[in-house]
């Protein structure tokens, strides 16, 4: 009856730890150099099959696709992942209950699993908090974002401009998830991370879940793993915060007997708190390059004169309305509201930028824009077989409301409109 009594008591955590060390795996292997090409890869490709086999024989959906990092972790598979890795869990958990007995070892697996989810949070939320100071993740609007209206706007598109706009309240952001996570990297902090942590993650799970944004789950994910992380300190919470009585946190210690020991926790402590945080920020710093593209010609091109050499009555969808150059990008937009987008390949001097529709494209088009006495532009390219006349006014991000109405700490009247 008391083996009944503790494997009943040992099977919730037991079934935790599990779950966390199979969600969390193959980190941090995946933020080491080369550790995604050699081995994370493979890891992430075997729990997809795990996956793609639980939602075809189990659930009965046929077929099932993986797509590597398209940007979405709410896809079918990530949900059917929930079903896949908790009953993997319950095996494994089976599997220790009937091979291990020991006492010992089985008290210890559930604060091991604590352990790894606190690096796995902790680096991650450095990690997301370096990108917001940086162009990456809340990028200030676009010109395209600002000829975008409320209306066309998707909710994860508002709410990324409802952050890009600011840069104190990324910075705000930023600084949160940096302090959470390095906090949570140090055992003498891990409470004090652990709470933060709970308020930064309940605050994006919120907002993925408001303005459906797909990464749900997973900050769902880094929220339940911070509960789990601050639970044992339950009681200490209640005795100082309700009952206001004496209270102390146990810290948690690792004995280390031998030199090995020591090599290794310390070897294992540098990479998790020093080299993988200073190696994410540097690759965020590096990608700036790709991210950053100085462009003088930036402007929203208001059209006001265009022509096709050799056709008239054009059609809507012929008729260019706006034509956007932005870094990289150049966008146009015609009556029908159709939008192409062009990559730009060089920008040379006297207005002269090479463009092409695809990366197939061997031969660029050339546009050349030019600024006209009376403050108009004149835009002309060929495209094909058609010859393109434009003349256009240029509206820049200052020239937009939302980017020069600034900040005022006195205003005699709300600016809401």
């Amino acid at each position: 009856m008391n083996r009944i009594l503790y494997n009943f008591k040992t099977f919730p955590k037991l079934f935790l730890a599990m779950y966390i060390f199979i969600y969390c795996f193959p980190f941090p292997i995946n933020y080491m150099p080369y550790g995604y090409q050699l081995l994370g890869k493979q890891i992430n490709n075997f729990k997809a099959k795990l996956n793609i086999w639980t939602a075809e024989y189990l659930l009965g959906y046929k077929p099932v696709s993986y797509q590597e990092m398209n940007g979405s972790g709410d896809t079918t598979l990530d949900y059917v992942a929930l079903l896949s890795y908790s009953l993997v869990a319950v095996i494994i958990v089976l599997v220790i209950r009937l091979v291990f007995r020991k006492y010992d070892f089985i008290h210890k697996v559930y604060p091991a699993a604590l352990v790894y989810a606190r690096y796995f949070i902790g680096i991650t939320l450095v990690s997301y908090g370096v990108i917001k100071f940086l162009h990456g993740q809340f990028p200030s609007p676009s010109l395209m974002a600002l000829e975008t209206t409320y209306g066309e706007s998707s909710p994860m598109g508002l709410a990324w401009r409802f952050f890009g706009y600011s840069s104190l309240y990324k910075g705000f952001m930023g600084v949160s998830e940096i302090l959470a996570g390095m906090l949570l990297l140090f055992r003498r902090t891990v409470l004090l991370g652990a709470l933060l942590s709970i308020a930064v993650c309940t605050n994006i799970f919120i907002v993925n879940l408001s303005f459906d944004v797909p990464v749900k789950l997973f900050s769902g994910h880094l929220l339940m793993f911070s509960i789990l992380i601050a639970l044992p300190y339950f009681k200490s919470l209640i005795s100082f915060f309700i009952l206001h009585q004496p209270t102390q946190i146990r810290s948690i210690s690792y004995p280390l007997v031998s030199k090995w020991d020591k090599i290794a926790y310390y070897g294992a402590k540098t990479i998790l708190v020093a080299l993988i945080p200073l190696s994410l920020a540097y690759g965020h710093v590096a990608s700036q390059s790709f991210r950053t593209y100085l462009n003088e010609w930036e402007g929203v091109y208001e059209v006001t004169h265009f022509e096709i050499e050799g056709k008239e009555n054009l059609s809507a969808t012929a008729h260019w309305e706006k034509v956007i150059i932005q870094g990289q990008t150049i966008m146009t937009i015609n009556r029908a509201k159709t939008k192409n987008y062009y990559t730009i390949e060089q920008i040379w001097n006297e207005g002269e930028i090479n463009f092409v529709s695809s990366s197939e494209q061997e031969d660029p088009y050339q546009l050349f824009v030019t600024e006209l006495e009376d403050g108009t532009y004149s835009l002309t390219t060929t495209i094909g077989n058609n010859q393109y006349q434009v003349s256009a006014k240029r509206k820049i991000k200052a020239d937009y409301l939302l980017m020069n109405r600034g900040f005022r700490f006195v205003n005699e009247l709300p600016f809401n409109r």
